[in-house]
């Protein structure tokens, strides 16, 4: 009882950057939005349509956060101590971590019922919760917040922290060094090596492959080891980016699709 208590006040009080930055979320919204079925866009894209396309639609959840929603903030990590690594066993605080928020939100899209607004904005939510499941900070520790708390020096010298690496930073390397272009077509590659592989559709499986990947000792954000970002580390780690992005586009689209196939 009073480990949950504890753990309750860790969940509350830790926080996340924007999750991929808009980038990597437009990216998992877009290329899922092409994997939809012919029935699952019809559906679809009534509840997108204010905001012009999935991926801007998925952008959503980040705008409202800290203005008119503050009640979502929660809803986009969920961190355990490094004693606890099964995300199976965590235990959500009152207002809601990400995988509380991803279940809600399914609950709402999937009762015709709802009204259109709200089933519009359950969209959005899941979109975005799906790419924060697979950035691996988004389910990292609450003592450091996500590792908003882990402080690093990146290459050109300037502070920043482990959070915002594996949100933008390793992305906008990706950038300097080939062009805009690169980050999609690595990813569209992914996509087309990983979309006829079987997929688990449970969203705490995703969310435990990334808790995976921030407990690897070459990500360096276990004990708060790492403290310098070299180009070397970001470069090596580029893989990784692309095979996340692409696996939350694939798993998105699925589980899209099959709401809209039994719906049928």
């Amino acid at each position: 009882m009073i480990k949950h208590f504890f753990l309750s006040l860790l969940f509350i009080f830790s926080f996340e950057a924007n999750g991929w930055w808009d980038k990597g979320h437009q990216m998992v919204c877009d290329e899922a939005y092409k994997l939809l079925t012919p029935e699952a866009k019809k559906s679809l894209d009534p509840l997108i349509e204010e905001h012009g396309s999935f991926g801007v639609a998925c952008l959503w959840p980040d705008w409202v956060k800290n203005d008119d929603r503050k009640d979502t903030r929660s809803w986009h990590y969920i961190n355990l101590p490094d004693s606890e690594q099964n995300i199976y066993k965590a235990t959500c605080p009152k207002n809601g971590c990400l995988i509380y928020a991803f279940h809600k939100q399914m609950k709402v899209l999937t009762n015709f019922t709802e009204s259109f607004r709200d089933r519009a904005e359950a969209l959005w939510f899941i979109g975005h919760f799906v790419g924060d499941a697979h950035q691996p900070m988004h389910v990292g520790f609450p003592e450091d917040r996500g590792g908003n708390d882990h402080k690093v020096i990146l290459p050109d010298g300037t502070e920043a922290n482990m959070h915002s690496v594996w949100d933008g930073e390793i992305i906008e390397h990706m950038d300097s060094l080939y062009g805009e272009e690169y980050l999609l077509n690595n990813v569209s590659k992914k996509i087309y090596e990983f979309l006829n592989h079987p997929q688990s559709l449970e969203f705490e499986s995703w969310a435990q492959e990334s808790r995976d990947i921030a407990m690897q000792k070459s990500v360096g954000y276990r004990n708060n080891e790492l403290k310098l970002i070299t180009n070397r580390y970001m470069e090596s780690h580029f893989q990784t980016v692309h095979e996340r992005i692409a696996l939350g586009a694939i798993r998105l689209s699925q589980t899209l699709n099959n709401i809209y196939q039994e719906s049928n």
